[in-house]
């Protein structure tokens, strides 16, 4: 067989067999598509308290309530305790986080929600000044507290999540707060 004839005998691609310009440019975005990863999350509540932004794991708080919840004070509660609610037949606490992070005290009471939280074996109250929100947010973008913390702030601090150039949001570790909540009640 001679090379003309094997070329003679190899026909031509038909037209349907060559993909369209339309085709081929389709292939070629869905390869180079965004390709989604799991990243690991955590579900963060974050508030305000002196103005000051702070967040708590979405984990430990079960449930927000509103700002008109009333709260009775009790005579003999430590100062970081404003007083108990009744929440549908149980009685529970409602720390103030102020004193356990050295924050000054509001200088007028504020009418802010109580969330209720479960942490170092108890569940209470804690009252914030203003919700901001509840999202998800990459662990990843979660950094170690820095050594600059104040030392009253240090020890409750688990992560910062840096949200602009020149603000962070400080993530409060709720198993370290009621643990000295519960220790200045002892």
């Amino acid at each position: 067989m001679s090379i003309n004839s094997h070329i003679d005998d190899h026909e031509p691609d038909e037209p349907h067999d060559q993909p369209s310009l339309d085709d081929a440019l389709a292939a070629y975005r869905e390869e180079e598509s965004v390709v989604e990863v799991d990243e690991p999350t955590q579900q963060l509540v974050l508030f305000r308290l002196n103005g000051q932004r702070f967040a708590l794991p979405g984990s430990a708080v079960r449930e927000i309530l509103p700002s008109d919840q009333p709260v009775y004070y009790v005579p003999g509660l430590p100062a970081s305790t404003e007083g108990v609610i009744h929440l549908r037949g149980t009685i529970e606490s409602v720390i103030s986080l102020h004193p356990l992070l050295g924050l000054p005290a509001p200088e007028r009471q504020t009418n802010g929600v109580i969330l209720l939280i479960n942490a170092a074996g108890i569940r209470s109250g804690v009252r914030i000044e203003q919700l901001d929100d509840v999202c998800e947010v990459a662990q990843s973008l979660l950094q170690p507290p820095p050594g600059t913390l104040p030392s009253t702030l240090r020890p409750y601090v688990s992560a910062l999540w840096q949200i602009e150039e020149r603000e962070a949001l400080t993530l409060l570790d709720p198993e370290a707060l009621f643990g000295a909540y519960q220790q200045g009640l002892g």
